[in-house]
């Protein structure tokens, strides 16, 4: 078999490894019968004994939706976005895409009774699935994220008392936007990170975006005289729209606010004339969360490029990926599973296990090296064969 003949299969194998989907748990999500508002709104006042903070308490917002679109679907939607500030920092310290989840949501929600709504289902996204969101690859980090969010579970568990659980899995996509504004040097960065608020605020105003919770990090760890030194600015802005929220969780996917409110986090390096953002995109919902009626899925998507764009008009551009070193774990590994299939492939043709057929397969070990860095050529290469 001739190299040509067999680069739609090394192609093909390395694109799937390049763009494979995630899997696992979404949610682990705890239950207790009827509606439990007393026992939900104490276990959240106790929040502060674990190192957590309740940055914003929306409890009942069906209500809310009722009252603006007339529509009543649930009885019960609360979203307590939590953090626990001290924990995150040195995450944050590590890598600033933990941002993403600094708060994260911890959701309740009951369907109503003709719906099969008896139980009120609380929980949040699953610490695994947010590291794989964020791509965090240190271990150490790791396991502190998930013993700061085994704090949460253990103290939830322990308040509410459940009587039921119910576990939700998913196979799909897990992106994450990241973009990159250049600013020439201010006299004063806290004025030009208050000049930027509003000017952000105001233009996701427009497009119908609400503002649901805003956290100023540096300024927190500064009032904690905690260091936080690596960043000139760092904050957390919670993203809504309202009537999209409306269409997805108040009608027939409550379990989505898993996700919500996005939190998008904003950072400046140190010494760096450069503001970035990054949030975990609506895009998630889509690929996770079992949606699969079309209209739905259409605005989550106008959603998700509703957001970009309008980063864009503030003048974010989307940050360039870094070159995949040929030295790397994750092309080594590639390599090593495309190799025996090529193998098997040049069998089933009745390849010669001559020296020249081993020193065919060793060119095309290069080629697949050459190829692994860039999964645009790939795609190219699948196209023109």
């Amino acid at each position: 078999m001739k190299l040509k003949k067999i680069s739609t299969v090394v192609a093909s194998l390395l694109l799937s490894a390049s763009l494979a989907t995630a899997s696992g748990t979404l949610a682990d999500l705890h239950g207790t019968k009827g509606q439990p508002d007393k026992e939900l709104g104490a276990m959240v006042k106790k929040l502060n004994s674990i190192g957590f903070d309740a940055v914003g308490k929306n409890e009942h917002i069906e209500t809310h939706y009722y009252n603006k679109y007339k529509e009543k679907n649930l009885d019960l939607l609360n979203f307590y976005p939590v953090v626990d500030k001290e924990s995150m920092r040195e995450l944050l310290l590590s890598n600033p895409d933990f941002g993403a989840y600094a708060p994260f949501n911890l959701l309740a929600f009951k369907k109503m009774a003709k719906d099969g709504g008896d139980t009120t289902w609380y929980g949040h996204l699953d610490a695994d699935t947010m590291l794989k969101i964020i791509g965090a690859k240190d271990e150490a980090n790791k396991k502190k994220f998930k013993e700061m969010v085994a704090k949460l579970d253990k103290l939830v568990v322990n308040e509410m008392k459940p009587t039921a659980d119910k576990k939700l899995t998913f196979d799909g996509n897990l992106p994450v936007l990241k973009m990159v504004m250049k600013f020439d040097e201010p006299d004063d960065i806290e004025e030009f990170v208050e000049e930027f608020v509003m000017k952000h605020d105001g233009l996701f105003a427009k497009r119908e975006f609400i503002i649901a919770g805003f956290l100023d990090l540096k300024f927190e760890y500064g009032d904690l005289d905690l260091a936080f030194e690596k960043y000139d600015a760092y904050w957390v802005s919670s993203l809504c729209h309202f009537g999209f929220s409306n269409s997805v969780f108040n009608h027939g996917d409550p379990h989505a606010g898993l996700f919500a409110p996005c939190s998008v986090y904003f950072y400046v390096p140190k010494g760096k004339n450069e503001l970035h953002v990054g949030y975990a995109t609506v895009d998630n919902w889509i690929s996770t969360t079992g949606i699969k009626d079309k209209k739905k899925t259409a605005y989550m998507k106008e959603i998700s490029a509703s957001v970009e764009k309008t980063l864009g008009e503030l003048g974010f551009k989307k940050e360039t990926a870094k070159a995949v070193s040929t030295e790397s774990p994750k092309v080594e590994k590639t390599v090593a599973k495309v190799i025996p299939e090529v193998k098997k492939v040049a069998t089933t043709q009745a390849v010669s296990t001559s020296s020249s057929a081993n020193a065919e397969i060793a060119e095309l070990k290069e080629m697949i090296i050459k190829l692994s860095k860039d999964v645009k050529s790939i795609k190219k290469i699948l196209d023109e064969e």
